[in-house]
């Protein structure tokens, strides 16, 4: 790996914790805020118009990974005119759905303003998804294709940390609209200036950045013929990622889905972590995986092994202190039940599927395999549907999260053996045999703890036995991949050797 892909996945990784920081600390603080100052049933209903614009993402989602994937190649290999190409046909389609994209942000407004069961005016809930959906317009419009060049180029800290300054300064001024006034519209509007600030910059400087590219070249349709395919992979994605708070909010009410959100909460900013983490060095195995096929299986078993244990690891120690911890945020909060030891352990179970399966799923990208194995999506959407329908109307909001685990299960098998036998041509022993060994660590450390076993205990007490128990529980995880996997501890070490100039062998 050369000096410079070093270097961008050390920007992009340090950039990427930087902006998690922020996003954990003020993804914390403005719901808590949200709570205490509009209660349970404003923070459902912000919570689902998110995920409304989660959904319309959709239109943007098959043009973007098909084009990425495209991307990987020409970058590589500095073909400015393959790059021009695609990017070209890019544009043509981003044109299009955001046209699309605009209507119906209108039609949603319109919909939920009049027929949403809330005690919020028509007038607010109107403004409110109007003013959320503006930026996306704006990217899809002028932005997106910039955006796509800059990650397959290893220039994702450019993007991550504009964004973390949209955070920061949207976040602050949130907070003071707050404390001066309790208007929600001019919270979001705060937050719709701000953030199309942010895309004007990114676009400004991937122009000057890129100032070879030309959009006005033949278009290569071919390139993202598959963006179809990737369409029903990214439905699947939106899915699984927020079918529960739609369904809930229509099969039982906006408290339960503030419930769920502030469970969803904490394990989505750890998701959110891990994908910035990832994504600081996916550009360079998307790279070596059409350049080096030897050296990218070496580096690919090394990088499954370190990533499959460390969100093991998150998810345990989540598992046995996120109780507590929620117990701390809604203290004081008495509209809604928030105390529910077995939804912990459910979004745990949720998490380690959605996350672990994430090396696998690279590989299909990687490969482009979108339509061969696009009926896994299907079949997984279906799954959750039916089941999480059936097991909300049993269970309620445990029942939403045991359907989505359902699917999620599925899936993860279905793509571990794609990937393993269809892509890498080998067994699927290394990545079960992770999964199974990993597991079993999981299994004997619930099995001792539990999800409750801390409840009710203050933050001080409760932060010394997190430290205390975190360092066996990490060093248990260490010790037994280290036994069953040492060859991949090898050629993490050499990597590291050939990162330092000043060690001698």
């Amino acid at each position: 790996m050369n000096n410079q892909k070093s270097s961008k996945i050390k920007f992009n990784l340090l950039s990427g914790i930087l902006y998690q920081v922020v996003i954990i600390s003020f993804g914390f603080l403005l719901p808590r805020l949200y709570l205490v100052n509009f209660g349970s049933e404003v923070n459902g209903v912000l919570s689902t118009i998110k995920q409304i614009f989660t959904y319309l993402c959709l239109l943007e989602a098959g043009i973007g990974l098909a084009a990425t994937q495209a991307l990987y190649k020409p970058v590589a290999a500095e073909d400015r005119a393959s790059v021009n190409s695609i990017l070209s046909a890019a544009k043509r389609y981003y044109q299009k759905t955001g046209i699309f994209y605009a209507a119906a942000v209108l039609l949603i407004a319109f919909a939920y303003a009049f027929f949403a069961n809330t005690e919020l005016p028509p007038k607010t809930i109107f403004l409110l998804v109007l003013l959320n959906g503006i930026p996306y317009i704006f990217s899809y419009l002028v932005q997106a294709k910039y955006r796509l060049l800059l990650e397959v180029d290893g220039r994702k800290y450019i993007l991550t940390n504009s964004e973390t300054l949209v955070q920061i300064l949207s976040s602050i001024g949130k907070i003071l609209v707050l404390l001066l006034t309790d208007s929600l519209i001019l919270i979001y509007l705060v937050y719709c200036i701000i953030a199309v600030a942010q895309l004007a910059f990114v676009y400004f400087y991937a122009k000057h950045r890129y100032n070879w590219l030309d959009f006005s070249v033949k278009p290569d349709y071919t390139s993202i013929a598959q963006k179809n395919s990737v369409l029903i992979h990214q439905i699947s994605a939106m899915v699984f990622n927020n079918t529960d708070v739609l369904l809930l909010s229509f099969l039982c009410d906006f408290k339960i889905v503030s419930v769920y959100t502030i469970y969803n909460m904490f394990f989505s900013q750890m998701q959110s972590f891990i994908t910035s983490i990832v994504s600081g060095f996916t550009f360079a195995l998307g790279q070596l995986f059409h350049t080096d096929k030897k050296e990218f299986i070496r580096c690919y078993n090394a990088y499954e092994t370190f990533y499959l244990m460390a969100t093991f690891i998150i998810y345990t120690l989540m598992c046995v202190f996120l109780l507590p911890l929620i117990q701390i945020y809604t203290g004081g909060i008495n509209d809604a039940d928030y105390t529910n030891p077995l939804l912990v352990i459910l979004f745990a179970l949720m998490q380690l599927l959605a996350n672990g399966k994430l090396p696998s799923n690279q590989m299909i990208e990687f490969s482009g395999e979108f339509k061969n194995t696009r009926w896994h999506a299907v079949a997984e959407m279906v799954i959750n549907l039916v089941v999480s329908i059936a097991a909300i109307l049993q269970w309620g909001i445990c029942g939403a999260i045991a359907g989505t685990v359902a699917a999620l299960f599925f899936r993860s098998v279905v793509t571990i053996y794609y990937s393993n036998k269809k892509v890498l041509r080998r067994s699927t022993l290394h990545t079960y045999g992770l999964w199974l060994l990993d597991g079993a660590v999981f299994t004997a450390i619930m099995l001792l703890f539990g999800s409750d076993h801390f409840s009710g205990m203050s933050f001080g007490p409760l932060l010394l036995n997190g430290i205390l128990h975190a360092i066996w529980i990490v060093a248990l995880y260490i010790a037994v991949n280290f036994i069953f996997r040492r060859e991949d501890f090898k050629t993490l070490f050499s990597w590291i050797r050939r990162r330092n100039p000043h060690e001698h062998s």
